[in-house]
């Protein structure tokens, strides 16, 4: 019964550490979101093709960088087919200008999300993770 208990008092701090994530977006050196929760019709970020050939960088920041937890950060496309998957999050992601049209090339929308498992393998084996909204860019 104490294992039960355990596992589903775990189960509950990690879902409300995960709500409790915000980010932050920058492109190009301007702040495109702030303090951005999941919100999926609200996180759009529209961008012209012609800004993707400039100098600079895509930058997301989250409010906080817990060394107890593995962050994934996953590029899908309009379909949810994978595109990119940036590994073991611990400091604001930096995706140049240049890998980002990569990204985007023979498309007009990419969906970014983001998950978090514990890094202790007995705790990541118990918790169920789902990807969670960061934003959703359009090219215009």
């Amino acid at each position: 019964m104490k294992k039960i208990f355990l596992l589903s008092l775990l189960a509950s701090v990690t879902l409300f550490a995960s709500a409790q994530t915000s980010s932050s977006i920058t492109y190009l050196g301007k702040k495109v979101l702030k303090n951005a929760t999941e919100n999926p019709e609200k996180n759009i970020i529209k961008i012209q093709r012609k800004s993707l050939n400039k100098p600079g960088n895509f930058i997301i920041s989250f409010n906080n960088y817990d060394t107890a937890y593995k962050r994934t950060v996953m590029v899908d496309d309009a379909n949810r087919q994978g595109i990119k998957n940036f590994e073991e999050i611990n400091k604001p992601l930096t995706i140049s200008n240049k890998e980002l049209k990569k990204l985007l090339t023979g498309r007009n929308k990419i969906v970014i999300y983001y998950s978090k498992i514990p890094s202790d393998p007995s705790k990541a084996a118990i918790v169920r993770m789902r990807p969670i909204h960061i934003c959703t860019v359009i090219v215009i």
